[in-house]
């Protein structure tokens, strides 16, 4: 394929707001594009998953579509005050029923024969950066007990851990760990090298130039940022309940964890920004009523339509 049709990518959070990801997967496909390496935060980390395992973009919206988002979301509560008679009465009303989101991440990436990230390693004529590790999927997620951020597979090393050896569905289960929606995850073996994961979203994401080369060399395909534009400011309310509170406090964090601007006027030629402005992180109940694919592959097109790689190379990377 020509290098010109390859791209990298950078995805950020936003909850359920992330859907958007899939459709600027689908106008890539479209386009001919083949996505080699995406670092992503949160949602924009199951996104990237899915794109470096081969999930066509017909297959991520059917997926997309079938998934009971409600079920997806209570999973950790089930699990944590599933002993609770009064929860589970609440359960049988809604006559919910969970999905373990590390079994069913693990199970799409399983029937694209993705396990290990020993499965995403790119070979060397694939590489683009010139290092020895190179990975086709670098997810994000923020350490609370070490109070760092946490670029897997990169920094599994700090765990002491292989980072062949370790669940890629794992570390996006990680990524996307929402603080009163889902559990954190624990990283590493050892107690005094473990780690307590959570979303990667939370705070102000990849920079578009994360994965540029660090050889000095003119890239020989481009990467593209996407950004998905925040909720504007309303009237500000203080909660009136605790669970108000936390519902607030991790909307907030949401809304504002895919805030990092791009820092250079380069940097803004190669980010695409989609408008769901209009639409909650945490919005599950209609979320029907939005098709945040084509917002995505909307806004994918019309970046497309004026990108020019020679003119980027030319007059931001020295070629």
């Amino acid at each position: 394929m020509d290098d010109t049709r390859r791209c990298d990518l950078v995805l950020g959070g936003g909850g359920i707001k992330g859907l958007a990801h899939l459709g600027v997967l689908a106008a890539l496909d479209e386009r001919g594009y083949e996505v080699m390496r995406v670092a992503g935060a949160s949602a924009g980390a199951l996104a990237g998953a899915l794109a470096v395992a081969g999930v066509g973009p017909e297959q991520a919206r059917r997926l997309s579509q079938e998934l009971d988002y409600t079920g997806f979301a209570i999973a950790d509560l089930v699990e944590r005050f599933g002993s609770s008679r009064a929860i589970a009465a609440l359960l049988r009303r809604w006559t919910v029923e969970p999905t373990d989101p590390n079994a069913w991440i693990g199970e799409v990436l399983a029937e694209q024969g993705i396990e290990t990230f020993a499965d995403l390693r790119l070979d060397d004529d694939q590489a683009s950066t010139g290092e020895e590790a190179d990975y086709r999927l670098v997810v994000r997620c923020v350490d609370v007990l070490h109070r760092r951020v946490v670029r897997l597979p990169w920094d599994y090393a700090r765990y002491g851990l292989d980072p062949d050896e370790q669940s890629v569905a794992e570390a996006v289960r990680a990524s996307m760990s929402v603080p009163f929606v889902f559990d954190p995850v624990i990283v590493g073996d050892e107690p005094g090298t473990q780690g307590l994961l959570i979303d990667g979203g939370l705070t102000s994401g990849f920079a578009a130039a994360v994965l540029d080369r660090h050889d000095g060399a003119v890239p020989r395909w481009p990467t593209f940022a996407v950004r998905l534009l925040p909720r504007p400011r309303g009237e500000p309310r203080l909660p009136d309940s605790d669970r108000e509170y936390a519902h607030m406090v991790a909307a907030a964090l949401l809304d504002t964890g895919d805030l990092l601007e791009p820092t250079s006027a380069c940097d803004e030629r190669r980010t695409v920004r989609i408008d769901v402005s209009d639409v909650r992180a945490l919005e599950v109940n209609g979320i029907e009523d939005h098709d945040l694919l084509e917002e995505g592959a909307r806004a994918m097109r019309a970046f497309l339509d004026d990108w020019d790689l020679d003119a980027y190379r030319r007059d931001c990377r020295g070629g």
